[in-house]
């Protein structure tokens, strides 16, 4: 049983620590107020897409690489995963790391796909880096991630597609839902879904210059764009919450390990003076 002294000393030791984590919830609470507020900037940027819309279903966009149907066997797809660059949140990086590895599993064997990995997160990138051949080294994922640092990642997705080196382009992340709840979701980017670029209607008669192709490669550009910007704003939500969760509790724990720890403090210290007073009862008993 350890003694008075090593209580105190492990008990400093965790007061310390338990302010750390403390400290480190409202640095990541007040990170999250202002990642749920970034995540209503690109509203305007897409309702002004969803207005494009009309001029693309007036092009002849079935034909067009972004909207033909991909390979059903031994496709090449770009698997794009966005984790966080840094620990101390939960279970966050591990939902996407699991649901990435089982998806590629599920692709590989079913359809035979080969399979490369454009990683946004250092978190994703060192637990996958062995399983889904990486393209690159990893992207730095800001704790707030602006447009300007997701042109590079959209600019190389779409061209690497266009150039023909991929057949799909996939993205795995989480999308916050509140602050307790991330949902990890995996979808396809490129080629667009069935219904994403759909004739609804009589479409307007148009005269499109320089050509369809150029126009359609444009839009495509900024839908890629806004959606992986979309992806990457939800990340950083989601991780921030998660952080501010796991400190939560780890911040609790602590705070029961404490009083815990008191107790046997307390009772040690107890021994000691019992024992202490033993002592000096037979020793006057000795002398007497």
């Amino acid at each position: 049983m350890a003694n008075f002294r090593e209580y105190s000393t492990r008990l400093a030791s965790m007061s310390g620590i338990r302010r750390v984590t403390a400290t480190m919830k409202m640095v990541a609470a007040s990170h999250l107020h202002r990642a749920q507020a970034e995540l209503r900037q690109p509203e305007p940027f897409a309702e002004i897409l969803r207005g494009l819309q009309p001029i693309v279903y007036g092009l002849n966009a079935a034909r067009h690489r972004v909207c033909a149907a991909p390979p059903t066997q031994d496709s090449r797809i770009l698997l794009v995963v966005i984790t966080s660059h840094r620990g101390f949140c939960g279970a966050f990086n591990n939902s996407v790391i699991r649901e990435a590895r089982r998806w590629a599993n599920e692709q590989t064997e079913k359809r035979g796909a080969q399979l490369e990995a454009l990683y946004a997160g250092q978190k994703g990138y060192a637990a996958l880096k062995a399983e889904i051949t990486p393209y690159m080294t990893p992207l730095t994922v800001a704790a707030h991630p602006s447009s300007q640092e997701t042109v590079a990642l959209s600019s190389f997705t779409m061209d690497a597609f266009m150039a023909g080196r991929y057949d799909e382009v996939w993205v795995v992340s989480n999308r916050f839902v509140n602050t307790l709840t991330q949902e990890t979701k995996i979808e396809r980017l490129l080629p667009f879904e069935k219904g994403t670029i759909a004739r609804k209607g009589k479409s307007p008669k148009m005269i499109i210059e320089p050509s369809d192709d150029r126009m359609i490669t444009a839009l495509a550009r900024q839908w890629l764009h806004l959606g992986l910007y979309t992806c990457l704003l939800h990340s950083a939500a989601g991780e921030h919450a998660a952080r501010v969760m796991a400190m939560e509790n780890a911040t609790i724990n602590l705070r029961r390990m404490e009083s815990d720890l008191i107790l046997l403090r307390n009772r040690a210290r107890q021994a000691a003076i019992t024992n202490e007073l033993t002592e000096i009862v037979s020793g006057a008993e000795s002398l007497g």
